[in-house]
């Protein structure tokens, strides 16, 4: 078998994921510069947070439909697996960990209240600020996802060695959702005492932030992935799994507010819903769901997560977001021209740099320069 790269079949419908989930991130993010006056809308763009779910199961769905292919084409596929995963997200990442320490250097902040300690920014660049309280979304605002990202893109190639079956990937859920549970009981025990009252959110936030909390979620996406291969399972999910939904939705319907959005802003439960969700628009690929648009806006998704904080930033620095003003329609407003500035801004840096180092780690693949180590079949 060769090593050289081999292309995948690209699929809409992923990239449409991506792009529903940044604009969801960027919802709640934007709402935070500029709210609305209305309670339930400053709820429903909270929820715009659950958006990085999205991303995790169009991830996985992504990672296995590649690893199938190319695990069975390449000669060396760990190797290349880990280097395009490298150079997909290292070169934006780090010009990120570069802007954000020039723009807010070592000064204290909310995910580092006690400021930027030196080990921070190496510890971020080698993809382990994820296992820290205080380096896990400090030093790159919303860098905990790509720590998260990072730790499952270590661990796939092994699990996909297990998870073989659909079945196999739900026993995977089920346990996951067991390390999900002792990781919450050992991380309070053990980084409570650690923190003063006044920075226990950062205990609280960690315990969900980390990579274990996050794992059903990418377990959902492989299931999903599973459904997806099986043409007469996928069929059968979508419409047993969109029934039940919108039964939910009935019983939900008379029910507060309140309790509709704590259900639904459960990581883990939304996690389920974007997998039905994926798989509906497998099988119903729609165009007002599935167009060039929302398919843009996922391919420079990446870029757009980590610029949008600039966006905001300076949008809030230059008074922009101060022009808005107040109320339901100013918020909105203020959101769409956030995201056209951050997908202008994105457009430029995917081309420069995300789609440059693709290209790069592409190259090294079939050039061979990194001497493979050997890889078991």
């Amino acid at each position: 078998m060769s090593s050289a790269t081999a292309d995948i079949r690209k699929y809409d419908f992923i990239d449409a994921l991506r792009g529903y989930a940044i604009l969801l991130v960027l919802l709640v993010h934007s709402s935070q510069s500029v709210g609305p006056s209305s309670a339930i809308l400053q709820q429903l763009m909270d929820g715009g947070a659950r958006g990085v779910q999205l991303f995790y199961i169009a991830s996985a769905l992504t990672l296995c439909l590649s690893w199938k292919q190319r695990s069975t084409q390449e000669s060396y596929p760990i190797r290349n697996f880990f280097l395009r995963r490298f150079f997909r997200i290292a070169p934006m990442f780090y010009i990120a960990i570069a802007f954000y320490f020039i723009l807010y250097g070592l000064s204290p902040r909310y995910w580092a209240p006690n400021g930027i300690e030196w080990w921070f920014v190496p510890l971020t660049a080698l993809f382990l600020h994820g296992f820290h309280p205080e380096t896990i979304t400090s030093v790159v605002p919303g860098g905990w996802s790509i720590a998260v990202e990072m730790n499952f893109y270590l661990v796939l190639p092994l699990l996909l060695r297990w998870i073989t079956t659909t079945r196999s990937s739900v026993y995977f859920f089920l346990s996951s959702l067991v390390l999900y549970g002792v990781s919450r009981i050992a991380l309070e025990h053990l980084l409570s005492g650690l923190y003063p009252a006044d920075q226990q959110y950062l205990v609280s936030n960690f315990i969900f932030l980390n990579f274990l909390a996050q794992l059903p979620v990418f377990a959902l996406g492989i299931s999903a992935y599973f459904v997806f291969n099986d043409p007469s399972l996928l069929k059968r999910v979508t419409a047993f799994g969109n029934l039940l939904l919108l039964l939910f939705a009935v019983v939900l319907l008379p029910l507060p507010l309140d309790i509709a959005v704590r259900l639904f802003s459960n990581h883990i439960f939304i996690g389920a819903v974007f997998s039905l969700f994926a798989l509906t628009l497998a099988v119903f690929p729609v165009r007002i769901l599935v167009n060039k648009a929302i398919t843009w806006c996922g391919k420079i998704s990446f870029s757009m997560y980590l610029t949008q904080f600039a966006v905001l930033h300076f949008f809030s620095a230059l008074g922009i977001s101060g022009f808005f003003g107040k109320g339901n329609a100013a918020s909105i407003l203020h959101y769409l021209c956030v995201v056209v500035v951050t997908a202008a801004v994105s457009s430029i840096l995917y081309a420069t740099v995300e789609r440059q180092g693709i290209l790069l780690g592409k190259r090294m693949i079939e050039t061979g320069r990194l001497l493979p180590w050997k890889e078991s079949k």
